[in-house]
């Protein structure tokens, strides 16, 4: 597989919220003091991602950050890259408190193309931060490392944490609110 072909796929950034999934040893692991239940980034968020491109503008995702450590990121399932249409899995992961506002996961992404076959993967650590009003986030990514593995499962390229990147931003989901950014009003067709 071709680097490019891989990079060209990539939807870093993404960050997350919560649904009661996961098993029975991850909640386990999550009880007590030191568990995430009661973490103000436990929720379901609508994230404003970022593409490959810098330039691109931002996509939207959905994301559950479990009350028992896991965390699941749904991104657009297809988009074309520089090897032709890919597809990527969600992001499946698991999560931790690193600060009473800021969580730490980490979350695989599977890529195949058009044809079926498994391209490599995507592994996001990221560190969203949820606000004083405990219904945004924000990472601003200088934390943030994208690890990119072929279909062997060998690393073909680390983006490591940096400065000058756009922030990822999220808003907690509620019914009747799914948290879209206000737009600006188009001008209606004559």
């Amino acid at each position: 597989m071709h680097r490019r072909t891989v990079l060209g796929s990539v939807v870093p950034g993404v960050l997350v919220g919560s649904l009661p999934f996961g098993g029975a040893a991850l909640a386990a692991q999550n009880t007590g003091p030191t568990g995430v239940a009661a973490h103000p980034l436990t929720g379901i968020w609508l994230v404003m991602a970022n593409p490959p491109a810098p330039a691109d503008p931002q996509f939207p995702a959905t994301a559950a950050f479990a009350a028992d450590g896991s965390v699941l990121v749904v991104v657009p399932p297809n988009q074309a890259g520089s090897g032709g249409v890919q597809f990527a899995s969600p992001y499946v992961g698991v999560w931790e408190a690193d600060t009473d506002r800021r969580g730490h996961f980490t979350a695989v992404l599977l890529l195949s193309g058009a044809d079926g076959v498994f391209l490599g993967s995507v592994t996001l650590d990221g560190y969203p931060e949820v606000g004083a009003d405990g219904q945004t986030f924000v990472d601003d990514r200088l934390r943030e490392t994208v690890t990119i593995r072929d279909a062997a499962g060998a690393v073909i390229e680390v983006i490591p944490p940096g400065p000058n990147r756009r922030p990822v931003t999220g808003t907690r989901m509620g019914v009747g609110a799914p948290g879209f950014p206000e737009g600006t009003a188009a001008t209606p067709a004559p």
